[in-house]
């Protein structure tokens, strides 16, 4: 169970989510460390993506030392790459921020918190169409986002039997609802329909993703998956998640 509290007898357990996307700083900066001071420290912090602006890899660190001064650094920091944390320098974040985080590119991971086993897939996700600039510049790139799908598939079906919730940590979104706001036909350059098609197969508990700055509807349901957008510019606040045994 995901969100909202259920109503039971038994023994309830929670893990707590922080969630967030395209701070792009030093772009939204400001705005992200404030908000920080309004929350507490969660079980997990999660990063969908473009938590830079073009490509500044400097700034990456900066974001974790803003996050340990307010929350402090008792819980892991889990991210995927986004369209503006360029190819030629993932490797250079990486080696900035050393063991403080955990980047999953095209891979998973298995976290034990509070009693529960939660899987996370951890993937840049594809477009429908690329953009001129992927067009020019990643050799193949139509080969590479159904690559990206397969290998997101793969990894959830791998560990459905392994854990008690599912999640799939992604940057482009996999569905039309929570690019509401956004013209329609644009779509193609805000996500993926073979992502839809994986979600609506795997039903993993949650999907998150960012990249849709100006959608105004930030949650939607497919089947028993729960998809936010958690994009700063969007949704104008970091996002509190929660799953339930």
């Amino acid at each position: 169970m995901y969100d909202s509290n259920p109503v039971s007898n038994r023994k309830v357990t929670k893990v707590r989510i922080l969630a967030t996307a395209d701070v792009h700083s030093p772009r939204f900066l400001t705005e992200f460390r404030g908000n920080l001071s309004t929350h507490e420290p969660p079980d997990v912090f999660l990063f969908a993506g473009d938590m830079i602006n073009r490509g500044s890899a400097e700034e990456y660190p900066i974001i974790l030392d803003t996050i340990e001064e307010t929350l402090g650094d008792s819980f892991p920091i889990i991210g995927c790459f986004g369209n503006e944390e360029y190819n030629e320098v993932r490797k250079e974040i990486i080696s900035l921020v050393g063991n403080r985080m955990l980047f999953l590119d095209e891979n998973s991971t298995i976290i034990e918190s509070n009693e529960l086993k939660i899987g996370i897939v951890g993937t840049q996700g594809s477009l429908d169409k690329a953009t001129s600039w992927q067009r020019s510049n990643i050799p193949s790139v139509k080969g590479v986002f159904e690559r990206r799908a397969k290998r997101a598939e793969s990894l959830l079906k791998k560990m459905e039997t392994q854990v008690d919730h599912r999640i799939l940590l992604m940057h482009y979104s996999p569905c039309l609802e929570t690019c509401e706001g956004e013209v329609e036909k644009a779509f193609s350059w805000l996500g993926s329909r073979k992502f839809y098609k994986i979600v609506v197969k795997q039903q993993p508990d949650l999907v998150i993703h960012g990249h849709v700055h100006t959608s105004v509807r930030h949650k939607a349901v497919i089947g028993k998956t729960l998809v936010r957008n958690v994009s700063l510019p969007a949704v104008g606040s970091i996002t509190t998640l929660n799953l339930w045994n």
